[in-house]
């Protein structure tokens, strides 16, 4: 009677035992499909990638779209660069107002010695004429000739009234008083034409230092705040040019002017000395025949 209790119990324990083996092979079972759907859904919503790329992790992925991008150079605003006469000189700085008085000091100077030196007031040709024709006259009708060159006020009526004064004088005593007359009248010839001479060293002068100036400050501003594309730099160059552009258009003219002046101051004298020799030659008694 034990015997078939202990085998029915050993047959009821073996039984519960396989039952439950079942029950859990039929849910793992069940579990299987799923997992594997889902890692199947998940491979075929991945996107391809490209070669043997390896797939980017979501936190380098967000990473690089909240990245910022480099900011673009600020650029400078375009300034309005100088096109008129006017404007160009304001852009060269102080230092062209000295440059333009020096124009204008050349401009009044001009006019003056032009006023000066005109043919009438230096060596009239009525009066060389006249001169010449005196010379030839024997004997000399002194008060004729005086009131002729008083007729023709002049530098060259000065040096032959000199002359004609002293024509019972020795030649040296003569050519002694002609000279002193000539001195005279030659200063007053070459009076301001030094004017001239000076504009034409002080204007150059004055547009370089203008220029010399204008590139420190310009490389000072490029030693403060760069280089950069260049921009910046190129305004300073040119407006540094200005100046010298300035002062040679100023030194030209009165250079030109000086030696103009000089060789038309020269050209004069020499005529009054041709005019004076030959009518010293044409009426002096030497003493011995007086």
């Amino acid at each position: 009677m034990r015997t078939v209790v202990r085998n029915g119990s050993l047959s009821l324990a073996v039984m519960l035992l396989l039952v439950a083996g079942a029950s859990s092979a039929r849910a793992q079972a069940g579990k299987e499909p799923v997992a594997a759907t889902t890692t199947a859904e998940k491979k075929l919503s991945a996107p391809p990638l490209a070669g043997n790329a390896e797939p980017t992790s979501p936190a380098v992925a967000g990473a690089s779209e909240l990245e910022p991008e480099p900011p673009e150079p600020e650029r400078l605003p375009r300034q309005k660069q100088p096109e008129t006469v006017l404007e160009f000189a304001i852009a060269g700085g102080a230092l062209m107002i000295p440059i333009t008085l020096c124009s204008l000091v050349w401009l009044m100077f001009l006019v003056e010695r032009l006023n000066a030196l005109q043919r009438k007031k230096a060596v009239p040709q009525e009066l060389v004429r006249m001169v010449k024709e005196a010379s030839a006259q024997r004997p000399l009708d002194r008060a004729s000739l005086r009131a002729k060159l008083d007729a023709y006020p002049s530098a060259a009526a000065v040096v032959v009234r000199a002359a004609l004064d002293r024509l019972e004088l020795t030649r040296d005593e003569i050519e002694k008083g002609v000279n002193n007359a000539a001195q005279r009248e030659i200063y007053l010839l070459r009076r301001n034409l030094r004017v001239f001479a000076i504009i034409s060293s002080v204007a150059p002068l004055l547009g370089l230092l203008g220029t010399v100036t204008g590139l420190v400050q310009a490389f000072r501003e490029v030693a403060i705040s760069g280089l950069g594309s260049g921009a910046a730099l190129a305004p300073g160059i040119y407006q540094a040019l200005i100046t010298t552009v300035g002062g040679l258009v100023v030194a030209i003219p009165a250079l030109l002017t000086y030696y103009w002046l000089m060789a038309r101051v020269d050209h004069f004298v020499h005529e009054m000395d041709g005019l004076v020799i030959d009518f010293v030659d044409g009426q002096h008694i030497p003493a011995q025949s007086r």
